[in-house]
């Protein structure tokens, strides 16, 4: 009887079918959890993502504004404010305490005169900060001095915060005192004869918030002569004083020719002109000095 002999390849359900389906569950596994752990990680990623635009970035705001001579700054913010630091131009910070306030207020900044930068930095209760800075302008106490007439010099103070007063005196001479109206308190205008010859100003302004100005000015006093005109008997007696001297005197009699009468530069100079028998007469007396400052002094009926 013929046989037929079995190779052994056909199936099989033995151990090594066993070792291949547990291979094909590990792998399965394998790729589950790689598919898990990549669907969790995107998960929290995302969450991470929508957590951090919840979180409030907002730092404090800064506003400034000018009152005088003073610069106010107003720090917002919806957090409390830690501290605020302050400084002008490049000087060194000046520290206020916050106190944890959602606006806060700094008023009784002092401007310096000209025009000056502040830098203010603010910063809230989580550190977080803001920066920012201003430009003011502040003209400060101002004088002005002016000569009127060749006689008095005009003193003119002001201060847009106001003045409390302001001194002033000639060379060594005692101290004079003004004070404001009480209407305004902005300026002070004051009026003084400026001694002969060359002579010193000192004036000192003095402001509400106590900052004070004080400047000096060499000023020549040069007055004009002083002329004197009078009847003694029959005649017109002229008489001019000048400290500086007196250079000449035009003398103008009714409708008589002008008489030009040389002083030399005397200080003093006096001389009569018969008027007998003349009535109803106008004279006209120019006194000049060596500076070249005239005064004119008319008389009628000598």
């Amino acid at each position: 009887m013929n046989q037929i002999l079995y190779t052994g390849k056909g199936k099989s359900h033995g151990p090594a079918s066993l070792t291949s389906i547990l291979r094909f569950f590990s792998i399965s596994l394998i790729v589950f959890g790689v598919i898990f752990i990549g669907d969790g990680s995107y998960a929290l990623y995302h969450n991470h993502v929508i957590a951090k635009s919840r979180i409030d970035n907002t730092v404090p705001e800064i506003a400034f504004e000018q009152e005088g001579n003073n610069a106010i700054v107003t720090v917002t913010h919806n957090k409390g404010i830690s501290r605020v630091r302050y400084h002008w131009n490049n000087d060194v910070d000046t520290i206020v305490n916050g106190n944890m306030e959602d606006t806060f207020i700094l008023d009784n900044i002092s401007i310096p005169s000209g025009i000056n930068t502040l830098h203010v930095t603010a910063i809230d209760e989580n550190e977080k900060y803001s920066e920012s800075s201003y430009d003011f302008a502040y003209d400060g106490i101002s004088i002005e001095l002016s000569v009127v007439d060749n006689t008095y010099m005009k003193i003119t103070a002001s201060d847009v915060s106001g003045l409390s007063y302001i001194t002033y005196k000639w060379n060594s001479d005692e101290e004079i005192t003004a004070y404001p109206n009480t209407e305004n308190n902005t300026i002070i205008e004051q009026t003084t004869e400026i001694p002969t010859g060359l002579n010193t100003l000192s004036i000192t302004a003095v402001n509400v918030e106590n900052k004070t100005l004080t400047k000096t000015q060499d000023v020549r006093g040069v007055h004009p002569p002083k002329v004197q005109l009078y009847i003694q008997d029959d005649y017109l007696i002229v008489m001019v004083t000048d400290e500086e001297g007196i250079d000449t005197i035009k003398q103008q009699i009714g409708v008589e020719e002008e008489r030009v009468i040389q002083a030399n530069g005397a200080k003093e100079f006096s001389y009569k002109y018969n008027i007998a028998n003349r009535g109803n007469i106008l004279v006209t007396i120019t006194a000049t000095d060596v500076e070249g400052v005239a005064r004119t002094v008319k008389g009628k009926n000598y």
